[in-house]
């Protein structure tokens, strides 16, 4: 496999919502807030017709989906309980061209309420579903991976996934094989900000983050010292519709957005990442890989979800970037 990529399996539901509604439901607006299953499914219920949209998510299994469209070959693994969501994605998984690598375990698959208000940002209600506890595959994804990807929220919290992605770390840093970490969810990079630096400083060969978890991470005048990150390494920073930078060798160099329609902006940063890694695995420089990215995430942004639009599946990519 040229990516391999850890996580946590969920259905994404996306609702259009008014203010009022996040209101009533006690959440803090553009955060994620997390329910158990059965106040989940309730508010899932109460939301009734405003769900317009279903789809399988997670940040790993996005970047698979963007890496794959483009013509990669990705695995991922997870674990989906033993209901409807959990065939619902792997289906998924074998639709988009993602080897599946799934533990099905007693319980519920995650589910995530995306609520969309009317400034198109994005509010989330969550349930994790059932945590990772076998390492079947853990082999397999050493000895026949070229690159692994991992997102903050998997590496953070001690329970079984977080601890099955250092152990992935560890052997793929002592392989010599390029490994590439995502950070997601400021509140949940602000309270693990200590040891998810520790973690990027010692094992990211890429990291990619956007402008409020890089503040959490680092505080004010976090460009200043993202230029001086030692070891030196690629940091692309995202910066919504002002595109984004990448952070090398003391030097920032900024990667235009591409103008068009925004109807939704979920999935658009790990389409970034899935652009970013095609192209890094394809030996594009970290600047050409960088517009990569950036060109796939705006074909996300102008449709609901994190799917990629089919036509992306058949993108000629020119390979002098």
């Amino acid at each position: 496999m040229d990516l391999f990529c850890l996580g946590t399996p969920v259905i994404d539901l996306f609702a259009k919502v008014g203010g009022k509604t996040i209101v009533q439901l006690g959440i803090t607006k553009g955060a994620t807030s997390y329910f158990p299953a059965d106040k989940l499914s309730e508010i899932e219920r109460q939301l009734g017709k405003r769900i317009i949209y279903r789809y399988a998510g997670d940040n790993a299994r996005n970047v698979c989906e963007g890496f794959a469209a483009l013509g990669g070959f990705a695995g991922y693994q997870g674990a989906v309980g033993d209901d409807e969501g959990a065939a619902y994605f792997e289906a998924n998984l074998q639709q988009c061209g993602i080897a599946p690598f799934l533990q099905e375990r007693n319980g519920s698959t995650g589910k995530i309420l995306a609520l969309i208000t009317q400034d198109k940002q994005r509010t989330f209600c969550a349930d994790l579903g059932v945590s990772l506890t076998s390492d079947r595959w853990e082999r397999l994804a050493l000895s026949g991976s070229k690159m692994f990807f991992v997102a903050s929220i998997t590496l953070a919290g001690g329970h079984s996934v977080s601890r099955l992605a250092m152990r992935y770390l560890d052997a793929f840093k002592k392989m010599g094989k390029r490994i590439a970490v995502s950070l997601e969810n400021p509140p949940m990079v602000a309270k693990h900000k200590k040891s998810l630096l520790a973690t990027a400083k010692k094992y990211a060969d890429v990291l990619f983050m956007n402008e409020e978890e890089a503040e959490a991470l680092l505080g004010s005048g976090y460009e200043r010292k993202l230029l001086a990150l030692k070891p030196p390494i690629p940091v692309y920073l995202k910066k919504g519709k002002n595109g984004s930078v990448l952070f090398l060798h003391n030097k920032a160099l900024r990667i235009s957005a591409i103008g068009g329609k925004v109807v939704d902006t979920t999935g658009a940063g790990d389409a970034f990442a899935a652009g970013v890694l095609y192209g890094l695995s394809r030996h594009y420089s970290p600047l050409g890989s960088g517009r990569l990215g950036c060109m796939l995430a705006t074909s996300v942004i102008k449709k609901f979800g994190a799917g990629i639009p089919m036509k992306h599946t058949r993108i000629r990519i020119r390979h002098n970037v």
